[in-house]
């Protein structure tokens, strides 16, 4: 059988970081040309899947950090134990 290591990631987020919509923890943050924005996923999915969002968006950031794969992460780690 095979030895298989999983990769420790830092994670830029934490729990204290709430999404500036809703208050939900945070799991994407965008830095655009006048500031930062925190979003949770369902926000920010909302934003990037409707066309004025996803435009305003782009025009706005310039590093966008992607967190949600976290949220998988999550759920592997509840459902080994």
């Amino acid at each position: 059988m095979e030895n298989i290591k999983e990769e420790k990631r830092d994670w830029v987020l934490g729990v204290n970081d709430r999404c500036d919509k809703c208050n939900a923890q945070a799991f994407v943050k965008v830095v655009g040309v006048t500031g930062e924005l925190l979003f949770c996923s369902h926000d920010y999915n909302a934003i990037m899947d409707n066309a004025v969002g996803y435009d305003a968006m782009t025009k706005f950031a310039y590093e966008i950090i992607d967190e949600r794969e976290k949220l998988n992460e999550n759920r592997l780690i509840g459902s080994a134990n």
